[in-house]
């Protein structure tokens, strides 16, 4: 092993993963917004997790897996199994998690937090295989490629943080808990990149599914939880038009630093 690459994959990582703070800085020194705008954000939110869902996790899934086996219908057997069990995982959480459970956690309706938490959760597992990427793009040896992957996965961050805070701020969280969920859901990106330098012998085995894993996570909780709670209060045209701009947002931001 490089321990220098090494230390440089997962430094970028680190910082890569940091940047998720800056997209809670609009909404954690912001004031409260109105219904209409809270769904038209939220929606914003929706489309970019559905973009990055799709630029940043299946189709690097479907490149990294089509390169190490050569076969596009094994690729596309090992993605779809990887997709599958992360909605899969998070159907059992939706399913077994108890409400009560979130009682405990916060004095609200429980129904609505345990939403909230099962996205926020779904982030963070986003956060780790992307983490992976930070680091195994230094470990192969070109740091050039491995630095413009690091810096489009933070940029990238950048509204993913934006999504974790309007959640929250959403159901009238305290300003220093969104700071700090905030912060735990960025930290597991730089732990997904010392997992990746350790295990870089037989990452590119483990990868795909991990990345096809953390977008079917995604996709499930956005269509069960986030797009839902968007159409609740009569908004539904602006939400989609938010959902629609924040796609676009995060399909240049991928394409162009991707």
């Amino acid at each position: 092993m490089n321990v220098e690459l090494a230390f440089y994959g997962i430094l970028a990582s680190s910082i890569a993963g940091l940047m998720t703070l800056i997209g809670a800085f609009p909404v954690v020194f912001g004031k409260r917004v109105s219904p209409k705008v809270e769904d038209i954000l939220l929606g914003f939110s929706a489309g970019v997790m559905l973009a990055a869902s799709f630029f940043s996790l299946l189709n690097p899934s479907v490149e990294l897996a089509l390169s190490s086996y050569e076969n596009r219908f094994l690729t596309a057997v090992i993605v779809a199994f990887g997709l599958s069990l992360g909605a899969f995982i998070f159907f059992l959480a939706d399913r077994f998690i108890p409400e009560d459970y979130f009682v405990g956690i916060d004095n609200k309706n429980s129904k609505e937090i345990k939403s909230v938490w099962i996205f926020i959760l779904a982030i963070t597992v986003h956060n780790f295989p992307e983490g992976m990427s930070s680091a195994i793009g230094f470990m192969t040896g070109d740091i050039s490629k491995g630095l413009t992957l690091a810096v489009g996965i933070g940029i990238q961050n950048i509204p993913e943080g934006l999504a974790v805070a309007l959640t929250l701020v959403a159901k009238g969280y305290r300003v220093s808990r969104i700071f700090w969920v905030t912060f735990l859901s960025s930290i597991v990106e730089p732990i997904g990149g010392v997992v990746g330098v350790l295990v870089f012998g037989f990452s590119y085995v483990v990868l795909p599914i991990g990345l096809a894993f953390a977008a079917g996570a995604m996709i499930f909780v956005i269509s069960k939880e986030i797009i839902p709670q968007t159409h609740k209060k009569g908004y539904e045209m602006e939400a989609t038009i938010g959902l629609l701009i924040g796609f676009i947002v995060m399909m240049v931001l991928d394409v162009t630093f991707g």
